[in-house]
């Protein structure tokens, strides 16, 4: 399985020159952790369950490599709190929106502040929500747009290595 290291998401993802490819690979990086927290759902991790049980539904293709249904076991099963499982949704759905739209939205548009506007990892912390809101609603010249974008950037790159801590096994 592969080892998620904060500074390497943090990279990958500002790597990421548009929304729809950063929430691409926002969520190819979430489904990474949901499939690296998976395993400890399951009995002891005995050596031959992990092996004939748990692998199987965890290859690719295999039931669990869709990251909407692993989500649902996970909730369902109770390990994961609900703003946990909102987030990683709502980031899914998000993505799953864009690849739809024939022009895709950038990082400061409306439709980008709405999908921040209800991530629980971005509007908890207070002092990067209210940073991220005063700047939506100031006077915007082109340097303040650009300003903008990097702090929308930051914040859900912010919210997604939040959510991987909480998917730590």
């Amino acid at each position: 399985m592969t080892t998620l290291i904060e500074d390497d998401v943090i990279e990958q993802l500002d790597a990421q020159t548009d929304l729809l490819a950063f929430m691409a690979k926002a969520n190819e990086i979430l489904l990474l952790g949901i499939r690296r927290f998976l395993p400890s759902l399951f009995v002891n991790n005995d050596e031959e369950i992990v092996e004939y049980a748990v692998k199987p539904l965890l290859a690719q293709s295999g039931p669990l490599d869709d990251i909407t249904v692993a989500l649902r076991l996970i909730f369902a099963l109770g390990k994961m709190e609900k703003w946990l499982y909102a987030d990683i949704t709502h980031f899914s759905q998000f993505y799953h929106y864009l690849q739809e739209q024939k022009e895709i939205p950038g990082f400061a548009d409306d439709i980008t502040w709405d999908f921040i506007s209800n991530v629980n990892s971005i509007t908890r912390n207070a002092t990067l929500f209210n940073a991220l809101e005063s700047m939506k609603f100031a006077d915007f010249a082109a340097w303040s747009e650009v300003r903008f974008t990097g702090m929308v950037k930051t914040a859900m790159t912010l919210a997604i290595t939040a959510i991987l801590k909480e998917l730590d096994p």
